[in-house]
């Protein structure tokens, strides 16, 4: 199947990601300051979603989710 060839090839499908190490650290600095989600997502430029989205990875421990640690 063309699909298995293209993961073997280090090949993977769907859309980049929206949230770099710099939105996402943003996003948890923001939301330990307590701004609002729909605050958040206008002054990182991403949806309301994706701040959702990447603050329940971090709650769920993925870990290519989690707050920088300092």
């Amino acid at each position: 199947m063309p699909a298995q060839t293209a993961r073997k090839k280090g090949k993977v499908g769907g859309r980049r990601p929206v949230v770099d190490d710099d939105k996402r650290a943003a996003i948890f600095d923001r939301r330990r300051r307590g701004e609002s989600i729909r605050v958040i997502a206008a002054g990182v430029k991403v949806s309301v979603g994706v701040v959702h989205k990447t603050l329940a990875a971090a709650a769920e421990g993925n870990p290519t989710d989690q707050p920088p640690t300092p």
